[in-house]
């Protein structure tokens, strides 16, 4: 998408990005309307659209009626309902695509389809070595894939051995994979993932707050499950995909709600321990993860 409007427009001066959770709807309808500089097209981008309010997708929906012929509105969401007002408006337009990643197993197959687009035939093997050493960024694994095809030349059939040469095992570690450990209850991997994302440059409180935040929607999904929710009700609660609830679900269930209530009181207390300098934060958040998974 970014480099076909590029085509048209002056990015440098004609992009702008908003993230729902604090954009107001007026701000991103006045962008749209602005007229571009020196190009013939704008694009604006805005993030976590489920995550606003329904007035605020009233506004944009009544922007989509009458959109400006030289913007590239861009909304950008992980769940949304296709009865509402805003996913219709856009749907009229042609403008409701959908993108599912695929599940973990399934990484192989789509980078085996991804090479066939492109002319070229990987084997499953490589494919397995192309997943280990990349991980499942999509666009890693695209900008790794252009790498491979470029060094085999005309070679049409595409090896383990090739994608080796040219790629090394160097796939970061996810914050969701700690996320996923921490929620299973699985401290000696939460515990080495935290430190391969701390050694890899992601911060404490950067890990702290996304942690809490799990933490949060767990407890948020462990007391819907208790007053007998549906995954569909779930999923309208927190805004997330069915996958993701089911997982939430999962990870849920390891815990009582006291336990979680406990967890979040204990990070606040980490929290304020880290921020007053007085103990090392790294530590101080390692021994909150050990308490979350043994508590």
């Amino acid at each position: 998408m970014r480099e076909r409007v590029a085509a048209v427009a002056d990015l440098d001066f004609n992009f702008d990005v908003f993230d729902g959770e604090s954009a107001e709807a007026s701000a991103i309808v006045s962008a749209a309307n602005t007229l571009p500089f020196a190009s013939e097209r704008r694009l604006i981008v805005v993030k976590n659209v489920d995550k606003m309010k329904a007035a605020a997708h009233a506004e944009l929906a009544a922007y989509a009626s009458d959109p400006a012929p030289t913007a590239c509105l861009v909304l950008v969401a992980g769940s949304v309902s296709r009865s509402g007002r805003l996913f219709k408006a856009v749907d009229a337009l042609g403008g409701a695509v959908e993108y599912r990643a695929p599940r973990k197993n399934d990484y192989p197959s789509w980078a085996m389809s991804h090479f066939s687009s492109k002319g070229r035939q990987l084997t499953p093997d490589g494919a397995e070595a192309l997943v280990r050493a990349v991980g499942r960024d999509l666009r890693r694994l695209d900008i790794e894939a252009e790498k491979i095809i470029a060094f085999a030349g005309d070679k049409e059939r595409i090896e383990k051995e090739d994608v080796e040469a040219v790629v090394s095992e160097t796939a970061p570690t996810s914050v969701f994979e700690f996320l996923d450990a921490l929620g299973a209850r699985e401290c000696g991997t939460a515990l080495g993932l935290l430190a391969d994302l701390i050694d890899g440059g992601e911060s404490v409180t950067g890990a702290h707050a996304m942690a809490v935040r799990h933490i949060r929607t767990l407890l948020s999904v462990r007391a819907l499950l208790d007053r007998d929710a549906t995954e569909r009700e779930i999923a309208a609660q927190i805004h997330a995909a069915d996958w993701q609830v089911r997982n939430f679900a999962r990870q849920s269930r390891r815990f009582e709600e006291p336990e979680l209530i406990g967890a979040l009181r204990a990070a606040a207390e980490a929290e304020a321990n880290m921020k007053s300098g007085g103990a090392d934060a790294r530590i101080t958040f390692e021994r909150w993860v050990i308490g979350v998974c043994n508590d």
